[in-house]
């Protein structure tokens, strides 16, 4: 889709693979020419959906669809916001409740003040499904650096979560597993971590205006998914330019292989028997000037890491997804669909073992 190929433009695996494929996520923005294949359901996303205010009076942004339980949460990755599982969803939505939100400086949701540590978002998601009277159980969904935040929600919160999807997950410590893989990555995520300071800057100071060289530079070539409405359009390049959106941006990257790895790694416990897939994608575009060699010793490390996260749990499984990128939920959304309807299933017949009907889970997430 046109909105990826602006985000991955001149990026090429996560902090490295995710700061690369995600730090300039621009995503949707700059096609002066109306598109023909207008998708109008997608303008759910040119409007807040609901704004949830937290005790500390910011207000994030919350849609949640279907019925019936668990409860799935979908998080983001970094520099992303609800959009990115409109291809997920609705699908989801047909078999139990749903629920995706804007994280604080993304979309919709207000910004909140740096760190934006990984403590700092499951401090919000907690604020957040309390406000909004989301009831567990829940299906924690995490792409990318997203899976930082749900697998820290999942480790201090171990009875409320049924099961989890980490979609091309982040990892801790893998900054500096894949230096040892490729030397060159280490300079890539230095260089990308001040691109996007930079642009942080730029937008406090008023010059990362709409077409400029400026903003090309920092969110990318000019490209927009065809589907997308004019509304929709304007929502997306309003909130690329949004100074809040890029200082966000900016304190999530910067935490991400410091605070947010630590506070990570700390809380790490085994999950047991919980239902756990882990989504590798095995399409990740890398620079064309990394040799042969680099490529295949990152995604091998890539592929390990993933397997490790998987034995987290007993019945942890590493499932390879075939023909996507680093976003497996637009490329192949499909895949992570029937990985979330996988855990859901799972997580109802470990209820029912525990006299909880399809009746009881239903009125518990209302």
């Amino acid at each position: 889709m046109g909105e990826r190929a602006g985000r991955l433009a001149g990026l090429g695996l996560a902090a490295v693979l995710v700061a690369m494929l995600t730090a300039a996520t621009a995503r949707s923005h700059a096609a002066p020419a109306r598109p023909a294949a207008i998708d109008r359901s997608l303008d759910v996303y040119a409007e807040p959906a609901r704004l949830v205010r937290l005790r500390d009076g910011r207000r994030l942004n919350l849609l949640c669809t279907g019925r019936g339980a668990p409860t799935v949460l979908l998080e983001s990755g970094l520099g992303d916001s609800m959009l990115d599982w409109r291809l997920v969803q609705p699908a989801i939505a047909r078999t139990t409740r749903v629920c995706a939100y804007d994280r604080a400086g993304m979309g919709f949701s207000d910004p909140a003040h740096p760190p934006r540590t990984a403590s700092a978002a499951v401090t919000d998601i907690e604020g957040l499904l309390r406000a909004a009277d989301v009831r567990a159980p829940y299906v924690l969904v995490g792409h990318s650096l997203g899976s930082f935040y749900v697998r820290l929600f999942a480790d201090r919160h171990p009875d409320l979560v049924a099961g989890m999807v980490l979609v091309d997950p982040a990892k801790e410590g893998q900054a500096a597993r894949f230096e040892a893989a490729a030397k060159s990555m280490g300079e890539m995520a230095r260089s990308q971590s001040q691109a996007t300071a930079d642009c942080a800057a730029a937008a406090a100071a008023g010059r990362l205006a709409l077409n400029s060289a400026t903003f090309e530079r920092c969110a990318g070539a000019p490209m927009r998914d065809a589907a997308y409405s004019d509304a929709l359009y304007a929502a997306r390049t309003r909130q690329l330019l949004s100074p809040g959106y890029w200082r966000t941006m900016d304190s999530e990257l910067g935490a991400m292989d410091t605070t947010s790895n630590d506070e990570v790694a700390a809380a790490r416990r085994s999950y047991g028997d919980m239902p756990l897939i882990v989504l590798t994608a095995t399409d990740i575009a890398l620079p064309g000037s990394m040799s042969a060699n680099d490529k295949a010793a990152l995604a091998s490390t890539w592929t390990i890491m993933h397997e490790e996260l998987a034995r987290l749990s007993s019945r942890g499984i590493n499932r390879p997804i075939g023909h996507a990128g680093h976003y497996i939920q637009i490329d192949q959304p499909q895949a992570v669909v029937a990985a979330i309807q996988e855990v859901v299933r799972e997580a109802r017949a470990v209820n029912r073992r525990h006299g909880l009907t399809p009746a009881a889970l239903a009125n518990s997430s209302r």
